[in-house]
């Protein structure tokens, strides 16, 4: 979660200076397995960024990823330092057709996924910073 938060800051700086597994007709593929975090833009006010890469990937490490495991547990990795030191955060998710909900920290989100393939997940999810709510797109790709 902290990541998550940390990577909306970072971009809206940069851009403006199960448990369950219920498939359904619109999402075919299998949410479960490890994800490297690929890009972002954010949507404010109707109008949408264009897409960047991820850049907070530590230089010489592993990429920075979720996980959706077995028994509706969500990882999330985050690779820092010269001595690539892994600051993992856990917690538990559940999928309920195209909206899934992660739990981490006291802290619960929603995320809508937008499209699903075996090497692709988008996902896209609100937040209200300063009385603004931006929606924060972000694409994964599937290790």
């Amino acid at each position: 979660m902290k990541k998550i938060s940390v990577l909306f800051i970072s971009v809206l700086v940069f851009a403006f200076s199960s448990c369950c597994d219920d498939e359904d007709s619109q999402v075919s593929a299998s949410i479960k397995g490890k994800w490297n975090f690929d890009k972002i833009s954010l949507t404010i006010n109707g109008v949408t960024s264009p897409e960047l890469d991820y850049d907070d990937n530590e230089p010489g490490c592993p990429k920075d990823y979720i996980e959706f495991a077995p028994a509706a547990v969500f990882n999330e990795g985050d690779y820092s330092g010269s001595e690539c030191l892994l600051d993992m955060t856990t917690g538990t998710w559940y999928k309920n057709g195209n909206t899934v909900t992660i739990t981490s920290e006291g802290v619960t989100l929603l995320f809508e996924v937008i499209s699903l393939t075996s090497t692709t997940l988008k996902v896209k999810y609100s937040e209200t910073q300063d009385g603004t709510t931006v929606i924060v797109n972000v694409t994964f790709i599937k290790v």
